[in-house]
């Protein structure tokens, strides 16, 4: 029998999308129950959350859900399950919910330290793998809207029509804070004859297309999927922040500065210099010891199936995985003995 492994020593009863078995060869030619990690050699099933369907997190679980087995015993399984998101994937894992989860090290960190958002510190969170990808902070309108400045649309009450995701999530609290620096709500959009719908990405794109919006601002992916659709069936107007807000969300706010390089997407002629996040890989600190170590090998040692995965987990390297900046936690014990065993750390 499957050795159930959970954050507060459980099993999660939620249904899983996708799930691999073990018993492949990964690109390090190690066989499935190999590994040094887990003396027992006694097959694990993991729940990992990751984002909701449209996302770059869901196409994720699928990759991990394939990788992570090659480095864990043969009939091991990786669940990945589409009911999280960046700011509720702390508080489920950290409950016990699932066993792991895909965060941003920006989040991660206010989840850790209660701060931000978050009401209470949920300090038993621990880092797997980090620097994952790179989010970058974008804003397009339908090119027919008739605007393309937000500072305009801030002093001339422009009844704008936004899509933007519920209350509580990462991209509704960016967006809120993207909107408070030209010096506007949510409510100051309704309040000018404007519109505000609260939905999921892939809501959201039929809203734009339809009409019914014209304009979200949110964090993306290269080849993210629901952007990619909008703006091949949309004519869609990239916006281009002002340095100056730039330099305050990387200065103030805990971002990093990025730039999304040209033509990641239709119509996206140029780069586009923003702010942005990484996504990580995380648990809790009750995850055992040798099933963390074989999880941080499983990925570092198949590199490029990792990144086969998805265009976005091109960034992930063997090299920063185990850097704390990139996932926002304290690293898991068992993940740091194979990065110094590999290494990678000191």
């Amino acid at each position: 029998m499957a050795m159930m492994i959970s954050a507060a020593g459980c099993t999660s009863s939620k249904k899983a999308d996708t799930a691999a078995p073990a018993g492949t060869t990964g690109a390090s030619g190690e066989t499935a129950g190999e590994s040094s990690g887990n003396p027992s050699g006694d097959p694990v099933t993991l729940d990992l959350v990751t984002g909701s369907t449209g996302t770059s997190w869901y196409s994720y679980g699928a990759t991990f859900s394939e990788v992570i087995p090659k480095g864990l015993p043969a009939g091991s399984m990786i669940n990945a399950v589409a009911e999280g998101g960046a700011t509720s994937n702390p508080i489920q894992v950290a409950a016990g919910t699932y066993q792991m989860g895909i965060g941003y090290n920006l989040s991660n960190k206010w989840a850790y330290n209660g701060e931000n958002l978050y009401t209470e510190a949920y300090d038993s969170l621990r880092g797997i793998a980090g620097y994952l990808d790179t989010f970058y902070y974008i804003a397009l309108v339908r090119t027919d809207a008739g605007w393309t400045d937000l500072a305009e649309v801030a002093a001339n009450h422009t009844p704008i029509k936004i899509s933007v995701l519920p209350a509580g999530n990462m991209g509704n609290i960016v967006t809120s804070m993207i909107l408070e620096y030209y010096g506007m709500t949510f409510d100051d959009i309704i309040s000018w004859g404007g519109t505000v719908e609260y939905a999921d990405w892939s809501t959201s794109v039929e809203n734009i297309k339809d009409g019914r919006t014209d304009f979200v601002c949110h964090n993306i992916t290269q080849g993210h999927a629901a952007v990619t659709e909008l703006s091949s069936t949309v004519d869609m107007t990239f916006i281009q922040f002002p340095q100056e807000m730039i330099d305050t969300f990387t200065g103030e706010k805990g971002f990093s500065p990025e730039t999304l390089p040209a033509n990641c997407f239709k119509g996206q002629d140029a780069a586009i210099d923003t702010f942005g996040v990484t996504s990580s890989l995380f648990c809790t600190a009750d995850m055992p010891d040798d099933v963390a170590y074989d999880i941080a090998k499983a990925l570092c040692e198949n590199v490029d199936d990792v990144k086969a995965g998805h265009t976005a987990l091109q960034r992930f390297t063997a090299e920063k995985a185990g850097d704390l900046a990139g996932m926002g936690l304290p690293l898991h014990p068992g993940a740091e003995k194979y990065y110094k065993e590999a290494g990678i750390l000191d």
